[in-house]
């Protein structure tokens, strides 16, 4: 990858099993490599930093697929500007781990399998804490 990260974050999914992540700004270019990554929107708290999921993926190819993704306007619409990532080359792996957080967070931008969810609409989930 090609900077440091920000943090370190463990999302845990329905199973119970936790998953370790590494923190980048979402605008970070990445090598090619497959990974289970969540786009987030991170803010600030009165201890520090906190974020809310938006979109939960797995790719074989991190150089790619977060920067031309078919749901990057719902990702601008909310202001996501940050990406965590877990590195994994096995594809089955990728899908098991993307499942078991997606069935935890249940993040907007997944939402809608049809096309793009288009802020603000009544089909559209709202994002907290922004309202949108």
């Amino acid at each position: 990858m090609a900077m440091a990260s920000l943090a370190t974050a463990t999302f845990t999914g329905q199973s119970g099993q936790a998953y370790e992540f590494l923190a980048y700004d979402r605008d970070t270019e990445f090598k090619s490599t497959g990974a289970v990554y969540v786009v987030a929107i991170r803010y600030t708290v009165p201890n520090g930093s906190s974020y809310r999921h938006v979109y939960v993926g797995e790719t074989r190819d991190l150089s790619d697929s977060p920067l031309t993704h078919c749901r990057t306007a719902c990702f601008e619409r909310i202001g996501a500007n940050s990406i965590f990532v877990r590195l994994e080359g096995n594809a089955e792996r990728r899908q098991e781990i993307a499942q078991d957080l997606l069935e935890t967070y249940d993040p907007p931008c997944n939402s809608d399998r049809e096309g793009l969810c288009e802020y603000p609409t009544t089909e559209c989930p709202l994002v907290w804490p922004l309202g949108l």
